[in-house]
C-alpha cells in the first residue's frame, strides 16, 4: 500500500510540475508546496532557464499520457450481494481490533489496527470489488481484472511487463503472465472470500477477510473517485508463519 500511495503522490507533483508550466489569463501557474496548500507562481517571474525546464516538463507529461493505453474495459461497481455482512461493526470509527480478526499475542498486529474500522457501506462496497476483482482472475477474464485495479498499480504493471518483455504489453497481458502458474484451484480458493474487517486510514485500507480455505488473508485498497479499488495484484497472509 506504501507503494502504491507513493506512487501515486509522485503522478500528482508530476502533474503539477507540468501544469506550472501552462499560463492561464494570468500568465500564472499553480503548483502544490510541501506543506500541501497551493502556491501561485507568475511565470513572468521565472528565469528563462526556470521557464524552458517547465516547458519540457509539460511536453514530457503530455507525451506519457498519450502512450498510456486506455483501459480495455471501464471500472464498473460490481452488483449483486457482497461478501459480508452489510451491518455496523462494534467497532466502526474505532482503532481497536474487529471482533473476530485474529491477532498474534506479543507479535505485529498493526494492520488489524491500522486506522480505524470502516463504515459498513465502505466495507459493502469494497467486498463487491475484491470479489469481483478475485472471481474475473479465477475466470481469465484479465481485462476484467484491471478495471478494478488502482492506476498507480497499473501503471506499475504496464512498466513491469515493458522492462521484462522489452516491449509494451497491455494489463490484461502482464496479468495472464503474473497468473500463468498459479493452479486453477487456488485461483477459485483465493476468489472464495468472507470479508471481516476494512481498516481505513485516509484514502488507503486494508481489508481483512478469509479465502477459501478459512486463512485469514489481507488485500491493499485505495479509494479513487469515490470508489475502493484494489491496490495489490493479491492477498497476503494476515498472520505469518515461521
Amino acid at each position: 500500500m506504501r507503494l502504491a500511495a507513493k506512487t501515486l503522490t509522485a503522478l500528482t507533483v508530476a502533474a503539477a510540475l507540468a501544469l506550472a508550466g501552462c499560463g492561464g489569463d494570468d500568465d500564472s501557474a499553480t503548483t502544490t508546496g510541501t506543506g500541501g496548500g497551493a502556491a501561485t507562481v507568475r511565470t513572468e517571474d521565472l528565469s528563462p532557464q526556470q521557464q524552458k525546464r517547465l516547458e519540457q516538463l509539460r511536453e514530457r507529461a503530455e507525451q506519457k499520457e498519450q502512450k498510456q493505453p486506455a483501459r480495455a474495459v471501464p471500472f464498473r461497481e460490481p452488483t449483486g450481494p457482497a461478501p459480508t455482512s452489510s451491518a455496523s461493526l462494534p467497532n466502526e470509527g474505532e482503532k481497536s481490533v474487529t471482533p473476530g480478526v485474529p491477532t498474534t499475542k506479543g507479535g505485529d498486529n498493526s494492520i488489524q489496527m491500522s486506522g480505524v474500522e470502516g463504515p459498513a457501506a465502505e466495507r459493502v462496497q469494497a467486498a463487491k470489488v475484491a470479489k469481483a476483482y478475485f472471481d474475473a482472475r479465477a475466470a481469465g477474464e484479465w481485462a476484467r481484472a484491471c478495471s478494478y485495479l488502482m492506476e498507480p498499480l497499473e501503471r506499475q504493471l504496464l512498466a513491469f511487463g515493458d522492462q521484462a518483455r522489452g516491449r509494451e504489453l497491455d494489463c490484461a497481458a502482464v496479468m495472464r503472465a503474473f497468473t500463468a502458474r498459479v493452479p486453477d484451484r487456488v485461483l477459485r480458493e483465493a476468489a472464495d472470500i468472507r470479508v471481516i474487517s476494512l481498516r481505513v486510514n485516509g484514502d488507503g485500507a486494508f481489508l481483512l477477510y478469509r479465502d477459501g480455505t478459512g486463512e485469514a488473508m489481507v488485500l491493499a485498497m485505495g479509494r479513487e473517485d469515490g470508489f475502493w479499488k484494489v491496490g495489490a495484484i493479491a492477498g497476503n497472509a494476515l498472520i505469518l508463519r515461521f
